[in-house]
């Protein structure tokens, strides 16, 4: 049996046995057995499909809204999953602080239902990274924890190594787009070793102003990459809401 089989079936064992032993709860209303419930999942306010290309704001047109059409981005789609309320949000904040592996798998599957929506081929699965400081309190970053089920779901090579953050920025809370891409301005470097020619795609948990993927991007963009899509979980519905 070649490899990859293998390695996927012991894994699909193991987490089938965590499972059976610690069965998970819905995060919306606590009924056991699943992580978000059929009730609790038709609350979810999904991301339209006709969004912008670029912010995932609501357009009438197909391409870019009217914010996003004088502005030439280096990335060429953003999608997300769901708005960032509700259950959603929960279970973001569960994978962001409490390093639930199960509940990453969970959401990189949601990733895949929007991923084969769209006409994107990517050939490089890189997650947005966090800062030493932030990872060493953390422990770990949670985009990864996204990204690498999602790249073992779509069967594309995945690595955290392509890009790095080598700027530890103050928080995001409560500044305006323009102070949020002036706070992240030169906070990435990439790795043209991994990523000339390739066609990336760039995953995170929530995407706010679009300030953190702009800049990621660009510093892919530069260092090779031929194309870069943008996929999140969660997109904040209103800028006023930027926690």
């Amino acid at each position: 049996m070649p490899l990859r089989p293998v390695k996927n079936f012991t894994l699909s064992i193991a987490r089938t046995a965590l499972d059976w032993l610690f069965p998970p709860t819905c995060l919306g209303c606590g009924e056991e057995g699943v992580f978000i419930c059929p009730e609790c999942f038709s609350k979810i306010k999904l991301v339209p499909r006709d969004v912008c290309n670029y912010c995932g704001a609501y357009t009438s047109k197909k391409g870019k809204c009217a914010n996003c059409h004088d502005r030439q981005l280096p990335y060429a789609g953003f999608r997300a999953f769901a708005f960032y309320e509700g259950v959603i949000r929960k279970a973001i904040h569960h994978l962001k602080y409490q390093n639930d592996l199960t509940i990453g798998r969970y959401l990189a599957g949601l990733l895949t239902m929007v991923y084969q929506r769209t006409n994107w081929e990517a050939d490089l699965v890189v997650p947005i990274p966090i800062g030493e400081q932030k990872r060493y309190e953390r422990g770990y970053n949670q985009a990864e924890r996204l990204a690498k089920p999602l790249a073992e779901l779509l069967e594309i090579p995945f690595t955290s190594e392509a890009l790095i953050r080598i700027n530890e920025i103050s928080s995001q809370v409560g500044l305006n787009h323009e102070e949020r891409r002036e706070n992240v301005r030169e906070a990435f470097v990439a790795n043209a070793r991994l990523l000339e020619g390739k066609k990336v795609l760039l995953v995170d948990d929530v995407f706010t102003s679009g300030a953190t993927m702009e800049a990621a991007a660009s510093e892919v963009m530069a260092a090779g990459a031929t194309r870069v899509f943008c996929l999140t979980v969660a997109k904040v519905n209103n800028l006023v809401d930027l926690n």
